[in-house]
């Protein structure tokens, strides 16, 4: 029974990599314009776009129930069949899949979840996505409602007949190892070209970084998702700008970025970067009439619209973006702001008792709290990755692979970049100063700094010779990524196969609770027990709501 097990959690991360890699290709023909089925990893990780922008719409008119995200599931693969995504090399195409599912597999059997976060709210709302469609005013029942991603969008659709409950899991340890080899891949193919070697380089690093920073799965959350995806968008700017400014770069780059918001709401600021790339475009009006800026508005207005019926707020939970004449308004959204704001600045840690939170988180007033802790974290983080990158410095340093006063016609492109990101560091550093928040902010910093230490005096042509050291480099950072996890299933097989998604027992049942006017409102785990992938709407904590059913909608609202 154990290997069947085993056999059918391969098999369905099998499925769901085949049918992610379908999706980007329905995405790139529909709304790119660009019919490519053979880039199977890149195709994935715009697979999950189309697959989130779908299970979002069709949310609000729907529950994402088994039958309904049978219907989805099954309609996508007939028009990928009728697209003919399968008119390809059908052995190299299982053979990518095996490659992506094997390490897919190893990251996700005998791991957890993400603790706390995702028993408190992350499964918790991707069960309220499977049993109702979008609830009116959801963040009245768990403040943490307001600011979920669209991953558990994904989630949710991925729990299907198929699937069942692996399939809300299996996605984000995919999404990682697709990442992985799309920046291998990418790197062993531009290193080839003169032209393109510095952005492999650059890849070469994010990818060293990468699979030091993802190789662990109840380290994801809601985190490394939008990380890879700010990896990823860095790298089709290089590709914007160092090889060819063309209209397809420029629509990753654009979507991207509005994906980008709706997997991190902070991550908004990352629409800066097409607004400013869009100003060195030079036929704008071509960027106007293309599908993929419809399917930009469309997909940005659909999750402020979301996020106005389940909160009363436009982003949530920024104060000056919420109507409070709406009913069903949080009224707690300011405390949540603040509450955020100061635990993220080291709030537990502060000993100075006659400062509240609103004075703490103003006037630097943080500043000892957070590097008694927070600090400490970030350092312990970036210290092997500069480590690592000096290293590469000393080693052209002394194979002579360095020029003195090298000329880059993509100087300004490089000095953009670079403070393009220090506003992102600092506004991380002002309003949330959390290492898995910002980090790869932070990455993407160091990587320009030493790019003009020394990256930008490599000697392109001399460091084509060294292509095999890269190589076995990245092996070995694989092999401590594998081994990793090797371990981890070794030390746990008398556990649980797949991560546990609820706490629930005989003695945990779930309990009905009902409001001062004996109005039944939502469930609650007894024992405290957080409530994980239950019966929703569930929360952990105690609240007083009402709640209404208009045209089949479930309406949450305080009382007044």
């Amino acid at each position: 029974m154990l290997i069947l097990d085993h056999l059918l959690i391969f098999s369905q991360t099998l499925l769901i990599c085949l049918f992610l890699a379908l999706n980007g290709f329905l995405f790139k023909r529909i709304i790119l314009n660009f019919n490519d089925n053979k880039n199977f990893e890149e195709n994935s990780l715009f697979g999950f776009i189309l697959i989130s922008f779908i299970a979002l719409f069709i949310n609000f008119f729907f529950p994402l129930s088994l039958h309904v995200n049978n219907i989805i599931f099954l309609t996508l693969v007939f028009l990928g069949l009728k697209f003919g995504y399968f008119n390809q090399n059908k052995k190299d195409l299982i053979k990518k899949c095996i490659y992506v599912s094997s390490l897919s597999y190893i990251l996700f059997v005998y791991s957890s979840v993400n603790t706390p976060d995702a028993l408190l709210y992350h499964l918790p709302y991707s069960k309220l996505i499977n049993e109702h469609k979008i609830v009116i005013g959801a963040s009245n029942i768990h403040f943490r409602f307001g600011h979920i991603s669209i991953f558990q969008y994904i989630s949710s659709f991925f729990n299907n007949s198929l699937l069942g409950k692996n399939g809300v899991l299996i996605p984000v340890a995919i999404l990682v190892s697709n990442f992985l080899f799309y920046c291998l891949k990418l790197f062993i193919n531009d290193f080839k070209k003169n032209l393109s070697r510095i952005k492999s380089y650059f890849v070469f690093l994010i990818l060293i970084i990468s699979l030091y920073s993802f190789s662990r799965y109840s380290g994801y959350g809601n985190d490394a998702q939008a990380h890879i995806y700010y990896f990823l968008t860095i790298i089709y700017i290089f590709e914007f700008f160092l090889i060819k400014k063309t209209l397809l770069n420029f629509q990753k780059i654009l979507i991207l970025t509005v994906f980008l918001f709706l997997l991190k709401p902070f991550f908004i600021i990352c629409t800066l970067i097409p607004i400013l790339i869009f100003f060195t475009y030079k036929k704008k009006y071509k960027i106007f009439k293309s599908k993929s800026f419809i399917f930009f508005l469309s997909f940005f207005f659909l999750w402020l619209l979301k996020t106005f019926l389940t909160t009363g707020c436009l982003i949530y939970p920024l104060k000056f973006t919420c109507n409070n004449n709406v009913f069903w308004s949080d009224d707690n959204v300011k405390n949540v702001s603040l509450e955020g704001e100061a635990w993220a600045k080291g709030w537990p840690q502060n000993t100075d008792k006659n400062l509240n939170q609103d004075k703490f988180v103003k006037n630097f007033n943080w500043i000892d709290s957070w590097t008694n802790i927070h600090f400490k974290v970030v350092i312990e983080k970036l210290t092997p990755v500069i480590i690592f990158i000096f290293l590469n410095y000393l080693f052209f340093y002394f194979a002579k692979c360095l020029k003195r006063n090298y000329q880059n016609k993509n100087h300004f492109f490089f000095i953009s970049l670079f403070f393009l990101n220090i506003l992102f560091v600092i506004i991380w550093f002002l309003k949330i100063p959390l290492y898995r928040q910002g980090f790869s902010f932070i990455y993407v910093l160091i990587l320009f700094s030493f790019y003009f230490i020394f990256i930008k005096n490599i000697d392109i042509k001399k460091i084509k010779k060294f292509y095999n050291l890269f190589i076995i480099c990245i092996v070995l950072s694989f092999g401590f990524f594998i081994t990793k996890n090797i371990i981890k299933i070794i030390n746990n097989t008398g556990q649980s196969i797949t991560p546990i998604i609820h706490l629930t027992s005989k003695t945990n049942k779930s309990l009905k609770v009902f409001n001062k006017d004996n109005e039944f409102t939502h469930y609650m785990l007894a024992n405290g027990i957080v409530c994980g992938f239950s019966k929703s709407p569930c929360t952990h904590s105690s609240i007083e709501v009402k709640k209404k059913i208009f045209y089949g909608y479930l309406i949450y609202y305080n009382f007044k």
